[in-house]
């Protein structure tokens, strides 16, 4: 049974239900993320207010594969992450981590990176947790966000993933041949358009279960379901939590694709939670917390070169503001 099949759905939040006002149980119920205190979590506190908000109107949603295939994935070298990260010390793990931006409006590169398959740009914007040695054996990233392809029709959509990196003895079938990566999974019922406001976030549970959530701030269309666990044994969750402007990899070749020229991505509302042990206990990190910033690079011919294709700097709107950070996209040619 594929994780998709094993994903639970929550009962739809009734229409005109006030779920600034639901208790805890009516919040699990609906999928909802816990409410944050307003004083030891103001930023969370903020989004989640946003969240929950008008415009409102929750389905269950519905899954479809993406084609052609594209694999979310771990950090390879700076090559195919730009955006930003925080860890915590153990014994803490993140428990929770959540952040918003708007669809960008993305096109063909000037020029396309050396050894990417077909010359067809694609991008990935996600919040996740964990991945980051992603080379390590059992080391796993789950991740919601949306896909932006210049060549697909619609350019943009809604995904999630828990990618994980198998020990070989685990990514191996009976008949002893080589498990087929993944590819992302499509929420196929929530449409988004260039200059949509996305929320989205993840949150895990006491039963090592991840809630995923995703709202489409700008049509008020929200989702939100349960996923266990890849199967196989994964580490721990927790060590770090990222907002990401990803190339995504070929499952076939295991190249990366070319990343198209998408202009800049704001992400806001950069909040996660770490615990030191009970889930939704803890204390409250955002990008103040010793960010480490990441840039993204791709190698060029004519000439033959490495440059940074997608800068990230951290950016705040005025002195009260969260800490954001801004991927922008740097023309290769020029």
């Amino acid at each position: 049974m594929s994780a998709i099949d094993r994903c639970g759905l929550y009962e739809v939040v009734p229409a005109g239900f006030d779920l600034l006002k639901a208790s805890p149980a009516e919040l699990d119920r609906y999928g909802i993320p816990q409410k944050p205190d307003v004083i030891t979590e103001p930023e969370l506190f903020e989004f989640w207010t946003e969240l929950v908000s008008a415009p409102f109107a929750a389905k269950q949603p519905t899954f479809a594969s993406i084609h052609p295939p594209s694999l979310g994935g771990a950090l390879q070298s700076m090559l195919n992450w730009s955006g930003a990260l925080v860890s915590t010390p153990w014994p803490q793990q993140i428990v929770f981590a959540a952040g918003a931006w708007n669809v960008p409006h993305v096109r063909r590169p000037s020029v396309s990176a050396l050894g990417t398959p077909a010359d067809d740009p694609k991008s990935l914007v996600w919040v996740g947790l964990d991945g980051r040695n992603g080379t390590l054996p059992n080391v796993s990233l789950p991740q919601i966000g949306t896909g932006h392809w210049p060549d697909r029709k619609p350019n943009h959509f809604a995904w999630w993933d828990w990618w994980h990196n198998a020990r070989p003895d685990e990514a191996t079938t009976e008949s002893a041949a080589p498990a087929k990566p993944q590819a992302i999974t499509v929420i196929d019922n929530l449409l988004i358009e260039t200059g949509h406001k996305i929320l989205a976030g993840l949150a895990v549970q006491v039963s090592g279960d991840i809630l995923y959530f995703i709202k489409n701030q700008r049509t008020g269309e929200f989702r939100s379901f349960l996923a266990p666990p890849p199967s196989g044994e994964i580490e721990p969750l927790g060590s770090s939590a990222e907002w990401v402007m990803e190339r995504p990899t070929d499952p076939e070749s295991g190249a990366l694709f070319p990343l198209p020229d998408y202009g800049a991505v704001d992400f806001s509302y950069c909040v996660a939670r770490a615990a030191d042990g009970a889930v939704g206990s803890g204390r409250m990190m955002t990008l103040a917390d010793n960010a480490l910033l990441i840039e993204m690079r791709e190698t060029f011919a004519n000439p033959d070169r490495t440059v940074i294709v997608s800068r990230p700097a951290l950016r705040q709107e005025h002195a009260e503001a969260p800490i954001g950070v801004r991927c922008t996209f740097q023309d290769p040619v020029a």
